[in-house]
């Protein structure tokens, strides 16, 4: 739910012509950075016969999609939008246990981000 007009019309326009299937670069044979940083929440457990450890962690995925770029003037002085993560492309990485679903930010600069919490059991040589 877009509460804010200018956010709607930004959303509109942005994605109107969006195509979340393909890469976010100029040239197809540009790479693209996405940066990946995890954050321990919690240890709940660590489960030594097994070598299991269990914890909890924050995973945030960031790069540059240059297609989404707007200036702030012309929307009201939005410089964050918040949307779906199915609704932009996004990476292929993999994050196993994980059962949440996304929300990314975006903001005016082109720097799209998304935090999630996920639960990650793996094995912990002791």
């Amino acid at each position: 739910i877009i509460a804010n007009p200018d956010a709607k019309r930004l959303y509109d326009d942005l994605l109107s012509n969006y195509n979340k299937l393909v890469r976010p670069v100029v040239n197809v044979t540009d790479a693209l950075t996405v940066r990946i940083k995890l954050k321990l929440s919690q240890l709940i457990d660590v489960n030594l016969k097994n070598q299991i450890m269990t914890t909890n962690l924050w995973v945030e995925q960031s790069w540059y999609d240059y297609k989404l770029k707007w200036d702030p003037k012309e929307y009201g002085g939005v410089e964050m939008l918040h949307v779906p993560s199915d609704h932009i492309w996004r990476p292929d990485i993999v994050l196993y246990n994980n059962y949440n679903s996304f929300f990314w930010s975006m903001s005016y600069t082109c720097q799209k981000s998304m935090k999630s919490k996920l639960l990650f059991k793996n094995l912990a040589l002791m």
